[in-house]
């Protein structure tokens, strides 16, 4: 719990929305850089692990929703370079979550496993591209609230251009199916762009959004994330980001940070 609480100031969805997409995009086109997806970004790239390394992110994650829910994560995933052109992940988190009105639950989230292939290198002004299929395996308990005890299957088409030597942009176009009854498949897409400051910093951002094709708009989930990297060595970066719901579906705001280890077996 946070020792004091924030005053609240009412900002229209439509401005707050406005606002966020202003900071993102004079970001994107004013900095310059050339980097690779990671953390504390969601957005995927199109690269892979190289054979045989292993990438380790751990993350701690705070959210809070619009109704003053709150949500602490602690997170590991887990990437391996099977093949030249695919990686294979795990990963999860464990939830303490801490409702504004109700009891406090904790327990093991959720599993993903996820398998990426690298089908297309990019040349001249045609992206790498890769697909991904991630499998959430319904590990987080269900009768706490922690998750919805259904298996979902997310199938991601991930694109990266090097627009310059200076800077990168990703774009994810993704389907989840829902194994929840009753519940609709979602579309999921996002934007992201990375961009250095020096050679040990770098600002990133991206805007990601949900549509459950339940045909009411605000209840498709559309945030925005603002962060840094900090990069110690070759095998250690460390990062920090503020993320910001641009309506009632997402999380009011998130807080997230984390370390990214690389090594070889």
């Amino acid at each position: 719990m946070p020792i004091f609480e924030p005053r609240q100031i009412e900002i229209s969805p439509h401005k707050k929305t406005m606002r966020l997409c202003m900071v993102l995009f004079s970001l994107l086109f004013l900095f310059t850089s050339y980097a690779l997806a990671a953390r504390p970004l969601t957005t995927d790239d199109a690269y892979t692990v190289e054979k045989g390394k292993v990438q380790v992110e751990t993350g701690f994650d705070f959210a809070r929703q619009d109704n003053h829910d709150r949500e602490f994560s602690p997170s590991v995933t887990l990437t391996y370079g099977l093949l030249e052109r695919m990686d294979v992940e795990v990963g999860s988190a464990y939830l303490f979550v801490n409702p504004a009105e109700g009891e406090k639950e904790n327990g093991l989230g959720d599993t993903a496993l996820k398998i990426k292939y690298r089908l297309v290198d990019q040349k001249d002004w045609v992206p790498s591209f890769a697909i991904s299929g991630t499998l959430k395996i319904p590990t987080a308990s269900e009768s706490k609230g922690l998750g919805s005890g259904k298996t979902d299957i997310n199938i991601n088409t991930v694109f990266t251009w090097n627009v310059s030597k200076k800077w990168q942009l990703h774009v994810n176009l993704g389907y989840t199916f829902i194994g929840e009854s009753r519940a609709k498949d979602e579309f999921n897409y996002s934007l992201a762009g990375q961009f250095a400051v020096s050679d040990k910093w770098a600002l990133v951002g991206e805007v990601v959004g949900v549509n459950n094709f339940n045909g009411r708009k605000r209840d498709d989930p559309l945030s925005g994330l603002l962060g840094i990297q900090h990069t110690f060595s070759d095998t250690l970066v460390w990062d920090a980001g503020v993320g910001i719901g641009m309506n009632k579906a997402a999380p009011d705001f998130r807080l997230t940070t984390g370390l990214t280890i690389f090594f070889k077996p």
